[in-house]
């Protein structure tokens, strides 16, 4: 990340022209997302009731990524925000980032599995489930959202959640909750649109704004991408995964892992945790 972010800047800083400079970031290796939601807009108080903020440390919440509530004892995220999940610190309820109160509702993680086939890089199988200590307690700002039926494929509009750099090149993180209106695009006209060394798999899902620098790519890692419906739960089909950075610019799909993949891999981590404890 560090290399990526310096070549980045210099690449700016050679202040050549935009389709030039469009050109050459879109041919940057892919990365993982690093907070960012670019150029989406405040979210309504608690319209996302199900997302988490998590840290590494109980003690000292530093946010580092997004998570889905999915049930009161549940969270999925991605698996390369999870290092050591035990001991690690979520909390439900959040609006603004740093106002916790009588509201919010902070857990502590006391088990976690990242997928057996994740390799620790930018490509498939980047999920996580962990569990929380203590059950959430359900109410107008803190609910689940639901999981999608196996093997699902989802077509149309969606809504990406996460907090973040708001702007391509304010490296200050935004204080308030922020979403983005994007639409999926067809596995195989992602494929197509993506460098041909893209590490694209089948249990990917894409998105994209359709507009240039609006970018769903750099929202929260581990954050989610939902489907809305009025009048029922919102349904998570997507965990922020990895993208062509600064999305904006590089004008490609945003990578999520596509929940629908997994459904049975959470059902038999869940099984596993009840026998086992």
């Amino acid at each position: 990340m560090k290399v990526i972010t310096l070549t980045l800047l210099a690449l700016l800083a050679i202040g050549c022209q935009a389709s030039k400079l469009t050109e050459t970031l879109a041919k940057v290796v892919p990365s993982f997302p690093t907070g960012f939601v670019i150029n989406g807009t405040d979210a309504d108080p608690h319209t996302a009731p199900y997302i988490v903020s998590l840290a590494t440390k109980f003690e000292k919440h530093s946010h580092i990524c997004g998570g889905t509530i999915i049930s009161k004892d549940w969270i999925l995220t991605a698996a390369h925000c999870i290092s050591n999940p035990v001991g690690m610190s979520a909390i439900a309820g959040l609006h603004k980032r740093a106002e916790v109160d009588e509201r919010t509702q902070q857990r502590l993680i006391d088990f976690g599995r990242v997928h057996e086939s994740y390799t620790g890089g930018v490509g498939p199988y980047d999920i996580a489930l962990l569990h929380v200590s203590e059950s959430f307690e359900f109410n107008k700002w803190v609910m689940p959202a639901t999981l999608p039926s196996r093997e699902e494929i989802h077509v149309g509009e969606t809504h990406l959640y996460g907090w973040g750099q708001p702007k391509s090149y304010i490296f200050t993180a935004a204080k308030t909750l922020q979403t983005v209106t994007t639409q999926i695009v067809p596995f195989e006209d992602c494929k197509a649109v993506l460098p041909d060394t893209a590490p694209l798999d089948k249990s990917n899902i894409c998105s994209d704004s359709l507009e240039q620098s609006i970018s769903a790519c750099n929202g929260d890692s581990g954050g989610p991408l939902v489907v809305e419906r009025e009048g029922t739960p919102s349904q998570l089909i997507g965990i922020v995964s990895w993208g062509y950075i600064p999305c904006g610019l590089a004008n490609l799909p945003s990578i999520y892992t596509r929940v629908s993949a997994y459904v049975d891999w959470v059902a038999k981590i869940q099984s596993a945790y009840y026998i086992l404890f």
